[in-house]
């Protein structure tokens, strides 16, 4: 049975951004305040139609964010973790152009709240402009409220409400007061919002749409491998995917590294492959069973474990057997250091949870109490680590028991 694994990719970054405005144009960025290479790639540009009363939005694409992350999230994207939406645009034919306008929340966390309760409101905020692209003129917002984000004095908008999941908030109208012979005008707005969980994901989206993949693994948020059926391996350099030959068609169960240039995966059959940073090869294992874990605690300390108490070590010249003492088979393993190692799974022959301990001689059972499989094994050290299976099972170990 193959058993699929999966590995969340925490990253907290200031993520930018949204634009907000009407039909897309090419035009170069009006001025505005400095911001950081990663916020200016995700802005988008659009422009406002005055004689037609139009205000719409178009999404930009996908991209990195910078590595700081601020107070309050700052957001953007629009179709990506926000959604700008207008409605009732009208112009009074001589000074006043305005429309309703919505904000919904498309990331998995609450905005405007920094603890789930208390209401610190979502604030839209304008980046850059308004700057007049069509006729002759001013034109400026209409807006009591300015604050610093990006910059200084920026006019905002704000929501003062929590926005909840996929929720979208009440209509707030926008007006901005312009010149009678202005017909365009641009700007850019992001969205400012607390959050309890912002060092959080913020929103999954599909990368790969075929294969399945059992494991992931990365160096760095830009040298990312995913392994899966079929000896599928695939490496992310921060904004793309790219497939790598990896020399076997075994289906692989796991992927682990010491570095970017120091990768093993092992999967069935006893597959194991390793990368040099340039390619993939093959390198024996002494076993025809399944692998369904790796980790070690440095390149040439490395432990895979897998059917039948199968448990194999690399010393960085090859991989050799080692006595686990058990026929369960073992999906997991983790470690503090090369002497202090975990291996989990599922004892199939006496029923229940199994856990070995290797101390840097040999490996040992210990009680567990469990009754169902355990798939995987991580800690924060020797004497605080976590076991998780079946049906909600999860295992601390402090050391002790």
């Amino acid at each position: 049975m193959v058993r699929h694994q999966f590995a969340i990719a925490r990253r907290a970054g200031l993520l930018a951004l949204a634009a907000f405005t009407t039909a897309c144009s090419d035009r170069s960025l009006p001025s505005g305040p400095s911001l950081s290479p990663g916020m200016v790639g995700r802005l988008l540009t659009c422009a406002a139609d005055v004689r037609a009363q139009t205000l719409s939005c178009t999404a930009p694409g996908v991209g990195g964010g910078s590595g700081k992350l601020s107070a309050d999230l700052v957001l953007g994207g629009q179709g990506i973790y926000v959604a700008l939406r207008s409605s009732a645009v009208s112009y009074d034919g001589t000074s006043t152009f305005q429309a309703d306008v919505t904000v919904q929340n498309l990331t998995a966390v609450p905005l405007g709240t920094s603890n789930g309760t208390t209401v610190t409101g979502v604030k839209v905020f304008f980046s850059s402009g308004p700057n007049v692209t069509g006729g002759e003129g001013s034109v400026t917002v209409q807006t009591p409220d300015t604050g610093t984000f990006t910059g200084t004095k920026q006019p905002f908008f704000l929501y003062n409400e929590i926005l909840q999941t996929a929720q979208v908030s009440a209509p707030r109208t926008w007006r901005f007061t312009l010149s009678n012979t202005v017909t365009r005008f641009t700007f850019q707005v992001l969205v400012d919002a607390a959050s309890p969980q912002e060092h959080s994901v913020l929103r999954w989206s599909r990368q790969l749409g075929a294969g399945a993949y059992y494991a992931v693994w990365g160096a760095t948020g830009s040298d990312v491998f995913a392994v899966g059926n079929d000896g599928n391996i695939w490496h992310y350099d921060g904004t793309t995917w790219t497939s790598q030959p990896s020399g076997t068609t075994q289906d692989l169960l796991g992927v682990w590294g010491s570095g970017g240039r120091d990768v093993f995966a092992v999967g069935t059959g006893g597959a194991i492959v390793h990368y040099n940073g340039t390619r993939w090869t093959a390198q024996a294992s002494g076993t025809s069973a399944y692998l369904y874990g790796v980790w070690g605690s440095g390149g040439t300390d490395v432990f895979a474990v897998g059917t039948g108490g199968t448990i194999v070590h690399y010393n960085g010249t090859g991989w050799t057997a080692q006595t686990s003492g058990t026929s369960a088979y073992l999906y997991g393993v983790w470690g503090s250091g090369g002497t202090d190692v975990f291996a989990v799974g599922s004892d199939f022959v006496n029923g229940g949870a199994a856990i070995l301990h290797y101390d840097g001689a040999s490996w040992t059972a210990q009680p567990t109490g469990a009754t169902l499989d355990l798939y995987g094994v991580w800690g924060s050290g020797g004497t605080n680590a976590f076991a998780v299976g079946l049906s909600g099972t999860i295992l601390h170990y402090d050391g002790t028991s």
